[in-house]
C-alpha cells in the first residue's frame, strides 16, 4: 500500500492536504526571521540606503514569492507574514537612531 504524504513542496510552495498553507507560511516566516536576525547584526555598519536595498530584496525573495497562492488564506497566516514584514522595517529604521 502506498502511504500519502501530509504535505508536499512544489516550486518552493508547501501544499498540505487541506490547502491551509500553514506549513508554507511557517516556512516562509522562519526563513525571513533567520535573515532578519542576520541583518540586525550588521545593521550598524550599513547606510540607510543599503539597509533599504537589503530589506526590499529580503521581502522580494521571501515574502513576495508565490504570494498569489495565498489568496483567501486565514487571518492568522496573514498576521504571521505581516509580523515578518514589520520586523524587517524595524531593522531598517533601527539604524536611523544611531
Amino acid at each position: 500500500m502506498i502511504s500519502l504524504a501530509d504535505h508536499i513542496k512544489v516550486l518552493g510552495v508547501t501544499l498540505d492536504k487541506h490547502l491551509t498553507f500553514d506549513d508554507h507560511v511557517k516556512s516562509v516566516c522562519k526563513s525571513a526571521f533567520y535573515h532578519i536576525r542576520a541583518m540586525r547584526h550588521i545593521r550598524p555598519a550599513l547606510t540607510e540606503d543599503m539597509a533599504k536595498t537589503i530589506a526590499s530584496a529580503l521581502v522580494g525573495a521571501r515574502l513576495d514569492y508565490a504570494n498569489s497562492v495565498l489568496v483567501g488564506v486565514k487571518t492568522k497566516n496573514v498576521a504571521r507574514l505581516q509580523r515578518s514584514q514589520n520586523a524587517v522595517a524595524r531593522v531598517v529604521a533601527l539604524g536611523t537612531n544611531r
